[in-house]
This record gives C-alpha cells, structure tokens and sequence, in this order.
C-alpha cells in the first residue's frame, strides 16, 4: 500500500509523545495507544483539532 501526504503547514510548537498520552480527548487515538508503532498511525478530523488546539497552549514543563 502506498500513501500520498503533503504537508499543510507547519505546527507552531512542537508536540511530543507525553504531552498527546496526557491529553484526555487524545486517550483513544491510535498512536498513543500502548504497544502501537511510532511510523504512520490514522488520526481522525476530531483527533487532528485537538492536535492543532495544543498548538496554541504554552508547552508543559520538561
């Protein structure tokens, strides 16, 4: 299977693996999931606008 993907733009901040597992709206989404692989995981429309309103939040402490 071959899958095309362009980039749209670019995120305003980066948006680590802890900070999405953190996120409760989040905890369904494939590639939080334990036991899932990192490389190319589905993420709904409802996923992504979640994803896109943590861009606009101030990163989490280290």
């Amino acid at each position: 299977v071959v899958v095309d993907v362009q980039a749209v733009r670019k995120l305003k901040r980066p948006i680590g693996l802890p900070e999405l597992k953190a996120t409760e709206a989040l905890e369904d989404m494939k590639l939080v999931q334990r036991g899932s692989r990192l490389s190319v995981q589905p993420v709904t429309e409802e996923e992504w606008n979640v994803v896109l309103q943590l861009e606009k939040k101030k990163a989490p402490e280290a």
